[in-house]
């Protein structure tokens, strides 16, 4: 008896250890040197990325799916108009951003993201829908409304100990789908939600 409760605490240990380092194990992106208007950069754990390269009226210039573990990627940016440029990185879990900044002479890459969202987690169950979020910093709005655009919801919600954990009844008879807007400075991140 005693030996199956501590293979039963090891059992539940190596359960527990395995998901808390799942959550951890996101990409990993490093900005490396620009070498005449070309921007070099590596990213890990990137199992299933997409890279995004925008401009400051958020039109998207390029974007590419990883699907490798590690890769090197390099993008020419001489090009492109004197600007502010954007590249961003998402994953399942997160999404980064940094600052490109490119005039007629050069191409400055900011080394750290000047944004890190991690992205909500949704549990829909039938009408119930619950909105986690871990590790934020500040106040995230939430919106919710339907597909005519009557919004249902929409208010900033303070962070408590890093999270967000809200839970919304939303009504059938109202709409059938709705778009829950989760948004974080010039960040945002949509879902839409479909009862059942």
């Amino acid at each position: 008896m005693n030996k199956f409760i501590k293979l039963s605490f090891l059992a539940a240990l190596t359960f527990i250890s395995a998901n808390v380092f799942g959550k951890d194990n996101d990409f990993s992106l490093s900005i490396g040197e620009v070498k005449q208007k070309t921007v070099h950069f590596g990213i890990s754990n990137a199992k299933n990325v997409s890279i995004y390269v925008y401009n400051d009226n958020k039109n998207e210039l390029f974007s590419e799916r990883i699907k490798v573990e590690s890769a090197e990627k390099s993008y020419n940016m001489s090009n492109m108009a004197a600007g502010t440029y954007f590249l961003v990185a998402e994953s399942e879990g997160k999404i980064e951003k940094y600052k490109i900044t490119v005039d007629e002479n050069q191409v400055v890459v900011d080394q750290s993201p000047i944004s890190v969202m991690t992205k909500p987690e949704f549990f829909v169950n039938k009408n119930i829908v619950k909105l986690k979020m871990n590790d934020v910093v500040g106040d995230v709005r939430v919106s919710i409304y339907d597909t005519a655009n009557n919004t249902y919801y929409s208010n900033d919600n303070a962070v408590k100990n890093g999270m967000i954990d809200l839970t919304f009844d939303l009504n059938p008879e109202n709409a059938e789908t709705y778009i829950i807007s989760v948004e974080k400075g010039d960040d945002s991140f949509s879902r839409m939600v479909t009862l059942k």
